[in-house]
């Protein structure tokens, strides 16, 4: 009998593997056979051995290969959800691997599309009849990919919904309308913090350089430093779409962090499902890292308030009830030749060197 034909009757009533499934069967697969770099470099180089055997290069990649099909129709019946943060992000960094990277030219931009939830206090200045709104934010944003030139952030209001346990929205110029945000800068070099955009370019994608970099960043920083590790982290992974070659090693760095926490059902600023890694900020607030439940890959991140918050801005005194979620919903990233003229009213900003 020949051994294929049986395994193709043995499979034929066996439903395809989502890339969910898929994603799952390829970190079983790796997390059972990894092996150090210096390993996997003399393997490439030389022939492989299996079972015992010694067989040529081609040959060992066609075994492995069949081990990987096998594998994947036994885990698709009920492939398991992540059972910890450490495991989610380690879906997550394989799921990375093969996005795709942009490469743009120096005349080129990045635009970067995303929405966002924001919480705003709305009402009369002297703070009587004050009410809290959760404002939904599309923001489209050009960044040149090289220094010297300008960039443009356009935002669009485009609903606002009462904050948990507070009164009606009232009626104002916050709930619709676009804004743009002109800036300018004759830097050589990109400006603004290390974590921007245009500074994605000089981060390392060797794991142990880039948490050595990332430690160095959060140095700068107050708080606890698993905090400031974390908070450094989110920055990067947040932006880390516009470099794709640079998240899953973020996911390996942040996935060895004390105090992460897996969150199975979680939504994002856009409404879409999905699972979140978080830590605990404060005793009133956890930011999360949220991904898709098929595929892994990064959504956007999400910050909740787990207690009840008192905030003083200007003068008035308000409270953020426990529940109230805002955050960042990644949409899409491309590279465009030019940026949109920005409006007559557009706000004009210059950044110094």
């Amino acid at each position: 009998m020949d051994e294929m034909d049986a395994v193709r009757r043995l499979w034929a009533d066996t439903p395809e593997g989502s890339a969910g499934h898929l994603a799952t069967s390829r970190a079983l697969l790796e997390r059972a056979y990894t092996v150090n770099q210096e390993e996997r470099d003399r393997r490439v180089r030389g022939p492989r051995r299996i079972l015992g055997g010694w067989v040529p290069k081609g040959l060992a990649v066609v075994a492995a290969a069949a081990v990987t099909v096998l594998a994947v129709q036994v885990i698709v019946p009920g492939a398991a959800p992540p059972a910890s943060a450490r495991e989610l992000l380690a879906r997550a960094a394989d799921a990375a691997e093969d996005q795709g990277e942009l490469r743009p030219g120096p005349g080129q931009y990045l635009h970067v599309s995303s929405v966002a939830m924001q919480n705003l206090m709305v009402g009369p200045r002297d703070g009587a009849g004050t009410r809290q709104v959760i404002l939904t934010v599309a923001e489209d944003r050009w960044e040149p990919a090289a220094p010297g030139r300008p960039w443009l952030v356009r935002e669009e209001r485009k609903s606002a919904a009462p904050a948990p346990g507070s009164g009606p929205v009232p009626s104002g110029p916050w709930d619709t309308g676009v804004e743009d945000s002109y800036y300018e800068s004759s830097c050589d070099r990109a400006p603004g913090d290390e974590l921007s955009y245009l500074r994605l370019g000089d981060w390392p994608t060797d794991v142990a350089a880039l948490r050595a970099r990332i430690e160095k960043v959060a140095a700068k920083q107050s708080g606890p430093e698993n905090l400031r590790l974390w908070s450094t982290i989110s920055g990067l992974i947040e932006k880390s779409a516009a470099r794709p070659d640079l998240a899953a090693p973020l996911f390996e760095v942040a996935s060895s962090l004390k105090g992460i926490r897996l969150f199975p059902d979680v939504t994002d600023a856009a409404g879409r499902p999905g699972l979140a890694v978080g830590m605990d900020e404060s005793e009133y607030l956890r930011s999360e890292l949220v991904f898709d439940k098929e595929t892994y890959r990064y959504l956007g991140t999400r910050y909740v308030t787990t207690a009840d918050r008192t905030q003083t801005p200007g003068g008035h005194t308000f409270v953020v009830p426990k529940g109230t979620v805002t955050g960042t919903a990644l949409l899409g990233v491309e590279l465009a030749d030019a940026m949109p003229e920005p409006a007559p009213d557009a706000s004009r900003l210059k950044i110094p060197c």
